[in-house]
């Protein structure tokens, strides 16, 4: 006789709080750029201030459909964890290309690789908490 057990919640839990906050960190990063390194709206902001706004407000919408056990959530959170990992690759290139392309909140660090680095990894445990079984079958009830 199989016992179910209900699925564990920390996973669910951790991916959506994770969500929110760099959800949260990006929509900083549509106003951080401008003020912090003085620039005032100019077009070559544009690009990276829209990349943060649709990526932060994916984010929160994802990480706060997961809290809330929706399928959706987590699908959205996969996605838009991709998206973050690959704003931070893109904008390691256009900078090697001298093309100001800033994308992200603040983080204390000026090495652009760096930067990308310790920015890209918040979202590789996102991507792989998601990912999880245990994450799936609690958005399932």
């Amino acid at each position: 006789m199989a016992v179910l057990t209900p699925p564990r919640a920390g996973p669910a839990i951790a991916a959506g709080v994770l969500a929110v906050l760099g959800g949260l960190w990006f929509l900083l990063g549509v106003f951080w750029v401008p003020l912090v390194l003085g620039y005032h709206q100019a077009d070559f902001l544009i690009p990276g201030q829209i990349a943060d706004a649709v990526i932060g407000l994916l984010l929160l919408l994802g990480g706060v459909s997961l809290l809330a056990r929706a399928a959706a959530g987590r699908v959205l959170c996969l996605v838009t964890a991709v998206l973050a990992l690959v704003a931070p690759i893109v904008d390691l290139v256009l900078r090697s290309q001298r093309v100001a392309f800033f994308v992200g909140g603040p983080t204390g660090i000026d090495a652009p690789v760096l930067r990308s680095i310790v920015v890209a990894a918040p979202f590789v445990a996102l991507l792989v908490l998601a990912a999880l079984p245990a994450t799936r079958g609690w958005t399932r009830r």
